[in-house]
């Protein structure tokens, strides 16, 4: 049995959350869902894993009727179709997404209705390398060092993810995340090396901070978070961000898309809210619920828009979002909005498990 109150209490103390024991109704669906990450002898069995979203539309209180045949009709959807998907409003890239007029549409219908948006972001390379400095903080007890733990995590990350194919080759040498005790300081050697090989990349403090840490790795008894783990796996199941969902808002109603292998890992847990059981969820086909439709379409842009802001250096940013159409602003700015209203309703909305860098290029880029 797992209580859900063990997860999100340290949770809300750590981050003063409030608004976590409202009642909403929440609709979900996921898009560059991989289910597992593996490294192979041939690379990772994914080739370039996109960040994964699962997101989609809520409302305060129970489950209420939504009115899609409004927004059907201002979206001029065939009544052949018989459910709305993202690609009946756009496709192509999050700039092309953008550009479609029916994106506008879309976004305006939902403010309307008075639905707020949510969303959980993973970066999955970002998310696999984070055990190193876990890691390391965690063996050192360097009190002082644990404020700095997302931005060394951003700064190694920074390093890792410049040459993706030599991450990967560090993966399948060292049978990552199980470096174990025997290559543990020619493990942390080589993220040395190439701290000093790729330093430009960081600013001067920010390079002398992770050369410190791996410094202080390199004289460590253990690396726990990188021995005795099962070799080559990275990410196993999503499940775990499903759950940190059902948990952080447990009042809530949570219906998702259905997904066979994410309901059973969450049935198996046999969740509690204290001394009673906790059956808070519920999994759902497209076609019979309206929100998760909506969602589809919301879990799609989102996306779309991170992992565009992943793979996009600063200077493209810059330049695309001073080109952007008349068009493409309005959709940007309604999209902005959006998440604003729904942050503002409730910071539990917005879940990340991505870099520094890319939480803030993707302020950058929201911002008016």
């Amino acid at each position: 049995m797992t209580d859900v109150n063990d997860l999100r209490d340290p949770m809300i103390a750590l981050h003063g959350l409030e608004k976590v024991d409202h009642a909403y109704t929440i609709y979900y669906d996921e898009t560059n869902n991989i289910r597992r990450l593996h490294v192979r002898a041939d690379g990772l069995n994914e080739r370039d894993p996109k960040c994964f979203v699962v997101a989609g539309v809520a409302h305060k209180g129970p489950t209420r009727p939504i009115p899609i045949e409004t927004l059907r009709s201002a979206l001029k959807i065939q009544a052949s179709a018989k459910e709305i998907k993202l690609k009946h409003i756009a496709s192509g890239s999050f700039l092309d997404v953008l550009a479609t007029p029916k994106l506008t549409a879309f976004l305006d219908w939902l403010s309307n209705e008075e639905l707020y948006a949510h969303f959980s972001i993973l970066d999955p390379l970002y998310w696999s390398t984070v055990d190193i400095v876990d890691s390391i903080l965690a063996e050192s007890g360097e009190v002082a060092l644990y404020p700095l733990n997302r931005p060394l995590k951003n700064d190694l990350y920074a390093i890792l993810r410049h040459d993706y194919d030599h991450v990967v080759d560090v993966f399948q040498r060292y049978t990552y995340p199980d470096v174990g005790s025997a290559r543990r300081r020619e493990f942390i050697a080589e993220i040395q090396d190439l701290l000093v090989q790729r330093g430009s990349l960081l600013p001067a403090a920010n390079r002398n901070m992770l050369h410190g840490l791996l410094q202080i790795a390199a004289d460590l008894d253990a690396l726990p978070f990188l021995e005795d783990e099962t070799a080559n796996v990275l990410i196993e199941t999503f499940g775990p961000f499903y759950l940190e969902r059902v948990s952080m808002l447990k009042n809530a109603s949570h219906i998702f898309d259905a997904e066979e292998g994410i309901q059973a890992y969450l049935d198996s847990l046999r969740l509690m809210d204290g001394n009673r059981p906790l059956s808070n969820y519920r999994f759902a086909t497209s076609h019979d619920e309206t929100g998760i439709q909506l969602s589809d379409v919301l879990a799609g842009v989102i996306g779309k828009f991170f992992t565009y802001i992943c793979l996009t250096g600063n200077n493209d940013l810059i330049r695309d979002r001073h080109n952007l159409s008349a068009q493409q602003k309005r959709a940007l700015q309604l999209l902005a909005a959006l998440l604003d209203r729904s942050v503002t309703e409730n910071s539990v909305f917005a879940h990340y498990v991505i870099s520094d860098r890319d939480r803030e290029a993707a302020a950058f880029f929201l911002d008016q």
